[in-house]
């Protein structure tokens, strides 16, 4: 039977009516602002005087000792093959010939992240300096302001606070760059970009977009001199001195609750601590890195990237290691990774062992009027064991709106409960969240080396029997145990999941399952039935690797569940060979 076009209609209100509402007022103001904005430049910003010219008249002079960036350039943005470059932007590949192709017809779709990518241009870091300059030229050349959706990509804000920021860095660190011919038509570029980011701050998004926006600001208040400098760095440290206390949380992690984004935004405030001048700012700003710091060791596993709860990717911001390396340089502080992970702000809480990571998800998906990169994986977790992941978070392949992404989104995906064939939270679009599961944090216990956590979420109240999701994890370095209770309900299927890394064989033998990474063995017992289903992880952005999921299925609501996971000693590992048996 067809969908009714006008329930569906009704539908689609009304989840957006759950979305706004969390939305503040000051975001809905900036956003209509720049809409009017943007539609009135399109339709006459060509026609404007010197405000819509693509180069500013002039560029104010440059700061005689420019400043340069704390990190390495990175270079893995640009592949070599049989004599060509090849550029990496969010998993698409564009072969480098000048002139470029700024616009690939089959990027034009979804999020256009791609796009946002390439005219980043974080990938200049990565050629040589003639092509360096040739290439910053054709972009110039080819991506005046104000054509129709000049806002979506080319002179987006966030797109263009990184590559206004790579180009000073680039002029900074090249001096046949800085002593070019063509350097006066850059300078005049960057001063145009930068009059237009003044303008066109992203206070609507906010988040780690808008500290893009601000460091882009305070690199040109230290890049050049005069008056503009000084007033594009003066707001840029206004806004930052209020973006601090609220984007980064108490317990030091950044509120989006993104570990990838948490390295993302520390490695930009890194670079904002190198051009903010001595005095409280600059003292503030410092306490926050070095609560950001522990996190960013307090997260990575031992394979040396972080955890993907939530979006991100492994390879998406700089490597915790070096990130961390940075900040040690910079503050002369080296964080070591703690035993116990406790961060009840971010709802982050851990056991690291010498060569394993546990950690658990019991906080809010993120913040209310900011879900846009929220996942429902409350209660969910990930484990590391050996030195390698195991138990593995989904990722995201793609943020484009769609099956796959609102997927990638859901409770299904993850290492947690559902009920019923519902969600807990309405994740929809690409970034958009109507309803969400409220969770709550019953006990946590620290005690050795060994880590209790309980927790409950409301997600599935709205069904009938109004079940209410509880977890119990116990953790040693041996292994963990896991204690599920669904309340209320009224005989929805309850099933638990389990999503395996890649590498991980699964052999089944009498009332347990087999998995095995390598030498690493491990025993998963319950008396609950198991299936084993197809899956995909995704550690980063364009990527989709065959995996599988191990599905509990605990019986109608409410009902109780529970397994442990243990690693097998060389004698355990002889006999369960002995008795194992492939799964199908």
């Amino acid at each position: 039977m067809s969908e009714n076009p006008e329930a569906g209609s009704v539908a689609r209100a009304a989840r957006f009516l759950r979305s706004v509402r969390h939305t503040r007022p000051a975001q809905l103001a900036h956003r209509a602002r720049l809409i009017a904005k943007r539609r009135a430049l399109e339709r006459f910003g060509t026609r404007l005087p010197l405000r819509a010219r693509p180069l500013a008249e002039r560029a104010p002079a440059v700061h005689p000792q420019p400043p340069r960036s704390p990190f390495a350039p990175r270079t893995d943005f640009v592949e070599r093959r049989g004599g060509e470059l090849w550029l990496r932007c969010a998993g698409r590949r564009l072969r480098f010939t000048l002139p470029l192709e700024w616009f690939p017809t089959d990027w034009d779709d979804g999020t256009r992240l791609a796009l946002l990518h390439l005219h980043s241009m974080e990938w200049l870091e990565g050629l040589d300096d003639d092509a360096c300059r040739r290439a910053i030229l054709d972009w110039i050349e080819r991506n005046p302001p104000y054509a129709r959706g000049y806002w979506l990509d080319a002179w987006n804000a966030y797109a263009l606070s990184i590559r206004c920021v790579v180009w000073m860095q680039q002029l900074a660190a090249r001096e046949a760059l800085r002593t070019s011919p063509d350097a006066a038509t850059i300078l005049r570029s960057l001063a145009s970009q930068l009059a237009f980011l003044e303008r066109n701050l992203e206070l609507d998004i906010g988040g780690n977009h808008l500290i893009k926006d601000l460091e882009a600001l305070l690199w040109a208040g230290r890049f050049f001199s005069g008056p503009e400098a000084e007033r594009w760095g003066a707001k840029g440290a206004a806004l930052l001195a209020r973006q601090l206390e609220e984007q980064v949380l108490a317990d030091g992690m950044h509120f989006e609750r993104s570990p990838a984004y948490h390295d993302q935004v520390l490695a930009d405030l890194l670079e904002c601590r190198c051009v903010l001048p001595p005095g409280p700012l600059q003292q503030r700003l410092e306490a926050t890195l070095d609560r950001m710091a522990q996190v960013s060791a307090d997260l990575a596993h031992p394979d040396g990237f972080t955890s993907l709860f939530n979006d991100g990717g492994l390879r998406m911001a700089r490597a915790p290691r070096e990130v961390l390396a940075v900040y040690e340089r910079l503050r002369s502080i080296a964080p070591e990774p703690r035993l116990h992970v406790l961060l009840p702000d971010a709802g982050y809480f851990g056991l690291r062992g010498e060569d394993s990571l546990l950690l658990a998800d019991c906080g809010a998906i993120g913040p209310d009027h900011l879900p846009a990169h929220a996942h429902a994986d409350m209660l969910s977790f990930e484990w590391s064991a050996g030195g390698r992941r195991v138990i593995v978070d989904p990722g995201v392949a793609t943020y484009d709106p769609g099956a796959e992404r609102d997927r990638a989104r859901s409770a299904s995906s993850h290492n947690t409960l559902t009920v019923g064939d519902a969600e807990p939270c309405e994740l929809y679009g690409s970034f958009r969240a109507g309803r969400r599961a409220r969770v709550r944090l019953e006990r946590c216990e620290a005690y050795g080396p060994a880590l209790a956590i309980e927790g409950s979420h409301d997600g599935f109240e709205r069904l009938c029997g109004r079940p209410r999701v509880h977890r119990r994890l116990i953790a040693s370095r041996r292994g963990l145990h896991v204690f599920d209770h669904v309340t209320g309900g009224a005989g929805q299927p309850v099933r638990s999941q389990l999503l395996l890394h890649p590498d991980a064989e699964v052999t089944r033998g009498r009332g347990e399952l087999l998995i095995r990474m390598g030498e690493l063995s491990l025993r998963l017992e319950t008396r609950w039935p198991i299936e084993i289903a197809e899956a995909v992880w995704s550690p980063d952005i364009g990527e989709r690797l065959a995996t599988r999921q191990i599905v509990l299925r605990y019986g109608p609501a409410p009902c109780l569940g529970a397994f442990s996971i243990t690693a097998l000693s060389p004698a355990s590992r002889r006999r369960a060979r002995g008795l194992a048996y492939s799964a199908s």
